[in-house]
């Protein structure tokens, strides 16, 4: 029997990203990742605990339009503040038949000042901004910020593989977890 999974987003980064953390976290080949158009309720950029609330929302209407999956996932990433620094981190929630939730988050990458100086300077989102930046910039329409602030260093995969494998292993960590205790 097959598992299917289903992803609160249609990007094919996600869902290859998805099926790369899923088989190595749970061992399991036999399933399917498939993506769906799932809605966040939270902004373009979301802030603070709107990126953990973006990432459930997504599990949950995932679940809604494919309620015959075995998980369902959500994604997102966001802009958060901590110890007078402002990073950007993703956020991943599984949800289970048995109508468990498991939540995961990645390391953040520190936003780059150049960034935050024009989102205050233009009282603009981080989502707005980077656009204006790319282009002035010469860096053709890359979604991928992580890649974009760090030259290419550390891709946006890490942070979503890191949230996603952070979640999964509270269900598959082997017997002897503690997550089993």
């Amino acid at each position: 029997m097959q598992t299917e999974w289903i992803l609160g987003s249609e990007s094919q980064r996600k869902i290859d990203t998805a099926t790369r953390v899923i088989a190595q976290v749970s061992g399991q080949a036999g399933f399917t990742v498939k993506g769906c158009a799932a809605e966040s309720g939270v902004g373009n950029t979301p802030y603070d605990e709107d990126t953990p609330r973006g990432a459930q929302n997504r599990a949950s209407d995932s679940k809604r339009h494919f309620p015959q999956a075995d998980y369902w996932i959500g994604l997102e990433s966001g802009i958060v503040t901590r110890y007078g620094k402002t990073f950007e981190e993703t956020w991943a929630v599984v949800l289970t038949k048995d109508e468990k939730a498991f939540f995961g988050f990645s390391s953040g990458l520190v936003v780059p000042n150049v960034v935050l100086k024009r989102m205050q300077e233009t009282d603009q989102d981080h989502w707005q901004v980077m656009p204006q930046l790319r282009a002035e910039h010469g860096i053709e329409n890359d979604k991928d910020t992580w890649g974009v602030y760090s030259g290419y260093t550390i891709l946006r995969e890490i942070s979503l593989e890191e949230a996603l494998r952070n979640a999964l292993v509270q269900i598959f960590a082997p017997k002897q977890a503690f997550y089993h205790l």
